[in-house]
């Protein structure tokens, strides 16, 4: 039986607990790379107008048909990421999609009505962007947002 030595038997403990830690979240990725599991809306599902308000269909957004649904926008076009939920029936929440601790992305938690950061031991906060707990220093920015029949707009300035 080949003998390590004690550093290496430390080194590689501390290696295997860091994997094991990681693969303790859903996918694993989300304290790896800082993205969480909100699907990314469809590209011909929403428009930015000229005053960088944003126009969603919700006909071709199938995520936001039912209370606790949600979807993420990622465009270079706006300033910031944004995660768009369905809290209840004709009520949506519109919220920057970072976390304002380290800027990995925040999902939201049904079962909780929150946002919660994908990162382990990541910071919570209401649908109003307040903070519950965490590491963040400060609340989630929030966008004001209106529906009218088949549309969502929300206003980024």
């Amino acid at each position: 039986m080949k003998r390590i030595s004690r550093k290496a038997f430390i080194v590689g403990g501390a290696t295997a607990a860091a994997a094991g830690a990681c693969l303790c979240t859903k996918t694993g990725r989300a304290t790896i790379f800082g993205v969480g599991d909100t699907p990314n809306i469809a590209p011909d599902a929403y428009e930015i107008g000229e005053d960088k308000s944003i126009t969603i269909r919700l006909d071709r957004v199938p995520e936001l048909a039912f209370d606790g649904g949600s979807i993420k926008i990622l465009d270079s076009n706006i300033d910031d990421s944004l995660i768009i939920v369905r809290i209840m029936e004709n009520v949506y929440v519109a919220s920057s999609i970072k976390c304002t601790h380290r800027g990995v992305e925040v999902e939201y938690r049904a079962d909780d009505k929150c946002f919660k950061c994908a990162s382990i031991g990541g910071s919570t906060f209401k649908t109003s962007g307040a903070k519950i707990r965490g590491f963040a220093k400060s609340s989630l920015k929030t966008y004001p947002i209106s529906s009218a029949g088949n549309t969502l707009v929300v206003r980024l300035s």
